[in-house]
Formats: C-alpha cells, sequence, structure tokens
C-alpha cells in the first residue's frame, strides 16, 4: 500500500490509475498529513461490498450514531459543534475501514 499527499494524487492521476487496474497497488490518499481516501482496485471494491457483515456493520454503525444523537446531541453540539463531531465520527470510520483493508 502507498501513500500520497492529495496534490501528488492529482498530478499523477494516470500513473496512480494504471498501477490500481493493473498491477492492485493500493494508494491511500492524504490531505494535510491525514488519510482522505483509499484507492483499490474495482474487483475489490466490489467483494468488499457484497459481504454481507459489511452491510450489518453499516447499519450497525448507524444504529449506534442515531442512538449517540439521542443521548448527546444536545450536550455536545454546544460545546464542540455539530461539524467537529461528525468530523471525528467519520475519521473514526475511515480507520475502521483502513483496518479491513489491510
Amino acid at each position: 500500500m502507498k501513500t500520497i499527499n492529495a496534490l501528488s494524487a492529482r498530478s499523477r492521476l494516470g500513473t496512480i490509475l494504471n498501477e490500481v487496474s493493473q498491477e492492485g497497488v493500493h494508494y491511500i490518499i492524504e490531505r494535510l498529513s491525514k488519510p482522505l481516501v483509499v484507492v483499490v482496485p474495482f474487483k475489490e471494491y466490489q467483494e468488499l461490498y457484497k459481504s454481507k457483515n459489511t452491510k450489518k456493520d453499516g447499519q450497525e454503525f448507524l444504529r449506534e450514531l442515531a442512538q449517540f444523537r439521542k443521548k448527546y446531541g444536545k450536550q455536545f453540539a454546544g460545546k464542540k459543534g455539530t461539524l467537529k463531531l461528525l468530523h471525528e465520527t467519520r475519521e473514526e470510520r475511515t480507520k475502521q475501514l483502513q483496518d479491513v483493508l489491510e
């Protein structure tokens, strides 16, 4: 798995697409030194999302998020702000997905 920043990815997109599709190389694209997206071959992506467990995990995540909102939404929205909470939740989910791909 290779890591590259977003600016370099933009300028090398053709090369990255060839490496991913033909050689099966995985890329993590970062912005401000934080992982943003993962580029994987399409077949691997299909296999990942065909899995029943992935769908079940996604549904479980949405249930947990709804429970969190009910319990803590008003309490935290004023202190951190909804956007900050959403950003933290997305970062956590991205890390979980990276662990699955490794």
